[in-house]
């Protein structure tokens, strides 16, 4: 599975995953790219690729250095679909 996520400051490409919520089972490393486009430029972009996965089981996971937990529940074995999942979160600091 990919994660991607974008950072307005400099962040490792990492992510700790795991089947508990304290998300320290393994950890998976990426790469962070941008662009810049006329006057635009674009903030870190962060991709990692976890996995292999349990089917049918929740994982927990988090972004670069931050202390902030998601979860996600993977499809059951019967069911080998391909989807895209897409969410936005931002922090005040």
């Amino acid at each position: 599975m990919r994660i991607s996520w974008i950072t307005e400051s400099p962040t490792p490409a990492l992510v700790h995953y795991g089947p508990s919520p304290s998300a320290n089972a393994l950890s998976a490393t990426g790469t962070t790219t941008s662009y810049h486009y006329v006057l635009y430029e674009s903030g870190e972009i962060h991709n990692v690729v976890i996995g292999p996965l349990k089917p049918n089981t929740v994982y927990y996971y988090r972004l670069g250095d931050s202390a902030k937990t998601y979860k996600f529940k993977t499809t059951p074995a019967q069911f080998p679909i391909k989807f895209g999942v897409v969410g936005m979160c931002s922090t005040s600091h």
